[in-house]
């Protein structure tokens, strides 16, 4: 953009020369050109004075352009909080230590938070009388940085939730562990014991499993499927033989509703039973004790319909497609989905490229339905 302007600048001498109507309708474009910027932008005169201010920085500063273009801007910086923000950093000692330091700048524009970053640009033009480049003015701008600013947010909340995800099971395989060591410890609760600590392993497996498969994700690799002809009352099996060890901890009943003529799917029978596995201690996890869990499975036109119900706190409506995003982490009061925030992303990825759908049903207080479908085999 600096650039452009100097470029303007040593064409205007070219200018002198044009007709009238040459420079209105140079003008005119390159004013078209600014108003349409989603960035706000603030040309300054060598006086700081306010040449142009564009629609989005008018917006910004919360003033109409009469107001803001042609006045001083060290005067109008006194009774605008935004523009006394933009202008101090030039006031510095290091100029450009100091806008390369500023923190992003925090505004409210129609009851929404956004962050914009701002930036300084200073505009020269060669005098040919003295043969030295001169100091006309300079360029701030303030970029829309929300959508970085959010998944920055995202990734700092994601290595909390993987640190403290990973702790917890370590810490209770240690525990267990030095347990195990006494000698004393009748031989029914050394059992036990083994078996939590192959619990927390199999925990700790499915959620580097997790970060595996994202990495592959990200990394353009794909969903590598091998499909072939299902039976779904294996994969269910399969499923839930995994997590039968946490239903009976908490207590949980699971009822499974498969019709004895259902049709196989053509599926990975691998990435299927994981999706199971992962919605399955979702609800078990969300689900109070003594409460029961239901796994349906039906046909559904060319497709296998399955679903898994729970009872547990519910999500709200507005949720209903955010679960669905890597790294979310829903607020409790709207029904909190701890985890790592990858199970339900990753799941969609193995369902969507077997030719399924995964979605959600559920309300706040109502528990909640998971439901897939698969092709079925004609």
């Amino acid at each position: 953009m600096a650039r452009a302007f100097n470029r303007m600048l040593s064409q205007l001498r070219e200018y002198r020369t044009s007709t009238a109507a040459e420079l209105i309708t140079e003008r005119n474009r390159a004013a078209s050109i600014v108003n349409t910027l989603d960035e706000g932008l603030l040309l300054l005169d060598e006086h700081r004075r306010i040449l142009l201010a564009n629609p989005v920085m008018c917006e910004l500063l919360g003033l109409p352009p009469e107001q803001v273009v042609g006045q001083p801007a060290p005067v109008l910086r006194l009774h605008n909080d935004l523009l006394q923000t933009m202008l101090s950093p030039l006031d510095a000692p290091n100029r450009a230590a100091a806008v390369a330091e500023a923190p992003l700048l925090h505004i409210s524009q129609r009851g929404e938070e956004a962050f914009y970053r701002l930036a300084v640009q200073d505009l020269v033009s060669f005098n040919e009388a003295t043969e030295k480049t001169e100091f006309v003015g300079q360029i701030l701008t303030l970029r829309n940085v929300s959508d970085f600013k959010r998944l920055d947010q995202v990734k700092s909340n994601f290595l909390a939730t993987v640190s403290h995800e990973l702790k917890t099971p370590l810490s209770s395989m240690n525990i267990n562990l030095r347990l195990l060591l006494d000698e004393r410890l009748p031989a029914e609760e050394r059992l036990r014991i083994t078996g939590d600590v192959r619990q927390e392993t199999q925990r700790l497996q499915r959620m580097v499993t997790e970060l595996l498969d994202v990495s592959r994700l990200d990394a353009g690799a794909g969903v590598e499927l091998d499909l072939r002809p299902t039976s779904l009352a294996d994969v269910v099996g399969y499923a839930t033989a995994t997590v039968q060890a946490q239903l009976t901890d908490k207590q949980l009943r699971l009822d499974v509703r498969l019709p004895e003529d259902l049709p196989a799917v053509r599926a990975d029978v691998e990435k299927t039973t994981w999706v199971l596995i992962n919605l399955l201690a979702n609800a078990t996890r969300y689900s109070p004790p003594g409460a029961s869990l239901i796994v349906r499975a039906a046909p559904a036109g060319s497709l296998v319909q399955v679903s898994v119900q729970d009872h547990g706190p519910g999500i709200a409506a507005a949720n209903h497609e955010r679960i669905f995003q890597r790294f979310a982490q829903i607020p409790d009061k709207t029904g909190y989905r701890g985890g790592s925030g990858l199970g339900l992303s990753i799941s969609r990825e193995f369902i969507t490229s077997q030719g399924g759908r995964l979605w959600v049903e559920s309300e706040l207080g109502m528990g909640s339905t998971f439901l897939f479908t698969l092709p079925a085999v004609s």
